[in-house]
């Protein structure tokens, strides 16, 4: 129970010490790379503690079925599943793949037999290969863990013009598409190097108008990529507004459906509860996957310990 307690509560205070970048700003006429800084996420005592006035105090709980798993178990992971019994499931992204990471860990604890591994980064993504190479640092990360579940969240550094090939890419124009699909081929390829089966989680609905459209158009984008590849993509927009439809940061509590706390002051972010919101089909997937594979090969199911979680 410390260790998880320990894990939950550096994840809130990171998902509040790092941001992502955004570059929304028209192509630029010179072949320079153009980049804004970094956004910092603000202090946890910015956020206010209550809901505001006009904030109904109570709304339907959104709901979404839980994502369709694979029809077959690729042969080496129900191996691994074969040796142990446990499930690997390694999530990838940057500042909000954090969150990601934080809420399946929270999900699907140690004693049932899931192992999250935590393999994002903050401020990386796919227009930022000079930075980092995304499918490079996995094949690393895989050789030393193999995973049966890939879970994937980014996109919010790459709303950016893009320079490569000595040319400058304007945002999700063709030649950005191509380059990012590329590169997106390339990692997926990387996850399911294990035989893991793999998810795409997109992004939340943010408060910036202009931000927001733009975030929408790179998930459309990724949404299309994810379907040609075969790879599971969760809408999460329908489950980061309230019942109008729009954004609010108080959204409603699973288990009371009265309004609670989920975004941080930024507007882009969100908070562990929030994160849990946007994973829990995910999650209940993942549950749903372990149960087969562990069928499939012939081990029973490690025993929960309800009072570690």
């Amino acid at each position: 129970m410390a260790d998880r307690t320990a894990v939950l509560f550096v994840g809130l205070v990171a998902g509040f010490a790092v941001g992502v970048s955004f570059h929304t700003s028209p192509p630029v006429a010179v072949p320079t790379m153009t980049t804004t800084p970094a956004v910092t996420a603000p202090a946890t005592g910015d956020a206010p503690t209550t809901p505001p006035a006009a904030t109904p105090r109570s709304v339907p709980a959104a709901t979404m079925p839980a994502p369709s798993g694979p029809a077959t178990i690729d042969p080496r992971v129900l191996a691994r599943v074969k040796a142990d019994g446990r499930i690997r499931v390694g999530v990838f992204g940057d500042s909000i793949g954090n969150g990601m990471f934080e809420a399946l860990y929270y999900q699907l604890p140690r004693d049932q037999g899931y192992d999250v591994l935590r393999f994002s980064k903050e401020a990386t993504g796919f227009t930022r290969y000079h930075t980092l190479d995304l499918a490079q640092r996995a094949r690393e990360q895989l050789a030393a863990d193999p995973v049966d579940i890939a879970v994937i969240s980014f996109g919010a550094n790459d709303a950016q013009d893009m320079w490569e090939e000595g040319h400058l890419h304007p945002l999700l124009g063709d030649s950005w598409r191509r380059i990012v699909g590329e590169r997106l081929d390339r990692f997926v390829a990387t996850a399911r190097s294990t035989g893991a089966t793999v998810y795409w989680i997109g992004l939340p609905v943010m408060r910036d108008a202009q931000m927001d459209a733009t975030m929408q158009a790179m998930d459309a984008f990724y949404a299309d990529h994810m379907r040609r590849l075969g790879v599971t993509f969760v809408d999460t927009r329908p489950l980061s507004v309230d019942a109008q439809g729009r954004y609010n940061a108080y959204l409603p509590d699973a288990k009371t459906g009265r309004p609670a706390l989920m975004r941080t002051p930024d507007g882009i972010h969100l908070i562990g509860v929030g994160y849990r919101r946007l994973t829990a089909g995910v999650a209940d997937d993942i549950r749903a996957f372990a149960a087969k594979a562990r069928a499939a090969a012939g081990v029973p199911a490690p025993q929960a310990n309800e009072a570690a979680r």
